[in-house]
């Protein structure tokens, strides 16, 4: 498992930290006149994401990260609440980052709605979940006390673990979020096999 250094590298790697642009008026003139249609691209790259219903909305700078993931349900938090253009009752995606590759669409979809809603997906999911060795559950408890002293993380470690924690580690290999060291020591060969189901269910090459 990770030491803290490269623990520190790994937590940025899944959060995706991006200071926020100044002028947001700006940005919205850009994003209007330069929005790449990132869903429509990853649909057509992966077109498991065809026939989902997705609402979005292209926000460059006005958010940390590449990208925020709205469940049907969820209203945001008050520093960061949901667009009026992703109306509630479906899940949404809004894209802060130009950088923001079609696979990070698709991860943000698979790891937080898939999971709940394709069969086969939710198989792989609680196949993983169970995976986890006492030493991965550690490595997931320390992640999470990074977090909450480095970043501020205030929810309680179980609703942490299944909105953010859990899904991020599922999701760190087969879309290419963590580096090739940290993949390796991060996954068993069993864990790597099943994710490589999970790749070749969503069309990852």
């Amino acid at each position: 498992m990770p030491n803290d250094s490269e623990m520190m590298t790994m937590v940025a790697q899944d959060r995706d930290l991006t200071p926020p642009a100044m002028d947001y008026g700006v940005m919205d003139i850009v994003a209007k006149q330069n929005d790449p249609m990132l869903l429509e691209q990853a649909r057509k790259e992966y077109p498991i994401l065809k026939d989902l219903d997705i609402g979005y909305k292209y926000s460059p700078g006005a958010g940390k990260g590449f990208l925020e993931y709205y469940p049907p349900d969820e209203v945001g938090s008050p520093e960061y609440p949901r667009p009026k253009d992703l109306p509630m009752g479906k899940p949404g995606i809004e894209i802060f980052d130009p950088k923001t590759r079609p696979i990070d669409v698709l991860g943000d979809i698979a790891s937080h709605y898939m999971i709940y809603n394709d069969p086969k997906m939710i198989d792989y999911y609680q196949q993983f979940g169970k995976s986890l060795s006492p030493e991965q559950q550690e490595f997931m408890q320390n992640k999470y006390l990074f977090e909450k002293e480095q970043y501020g993380e205030n929810r309680p470690y179980e609703q942490w673990y299944e909105t953010s924690g859990l899904p991020g580690y599922f999701r760190a290999y087969p879309f290419q979020q963590w580096s090739p060291e940290d993949i390796q020591r991060s996954y068993s060969p069993e864990q790597i096999e099943l994710l490589n189901m999970v790749k070749q269910y969503l069309g990852v090459k």
